[in-house]
């Protein structure tokens, strides 16, 4: 009976003075989305600083073009095809059709931030 009156609040008063473990910090944007570029199979057609494959070599993309024009070729780029002259142009370059990637709003913004990352050439 002294053990029980005893133990009980201690190992309560311990349980309550215990540290929960840190949360595991998210992975920052850019390696989600270097492992996305992979999973999706954007490297079945496109390097970054590697040259051209199937579809265009992705290294400077951002000093081509805008972030907004990025999110929506990326988004759909069968309609960029219908409705921008470079999206046209770009399809008759490489004589393929980009498919939609079907990708949620986060993962845009990691592949974006990869893109950015991996895609700014450095400088010697």
């Amino acid at each position: 009976m002294l053990v029980r009156r005893i133990l009980f609040p201690l190992l309560l008063l311990l349980g309550a003075c215990s540290v929960a473990p840190a949360p595991q910090e998210a992975a920052l944007p850019g390696v989600e989305g270097a492992r996305l570029f992979k999973a999706k199979g954007c490297t079945t057609c496109h390097t970054i600083g590697e040259g051209v494959k199937v579809g265009p070599d992705l290294q400077g993309l951002f000093s081509r073009r805008d972030e907004a024009w990025i999110r929506r070729y990326i988004a759909d780029p069968v309609a960029m095809v219908e409705q921008d002259p470079i999206a046209r142009e770009l399809k008759a370059q490489y004589k393929i059709q980009m498919p939609k990637m079907m990708i949620s709003p986060v993962e845009m913004d990691q592949l974006l931030a990869y893109l950015r990352e991996a895609g700014t050439p450095t400088k010697p």
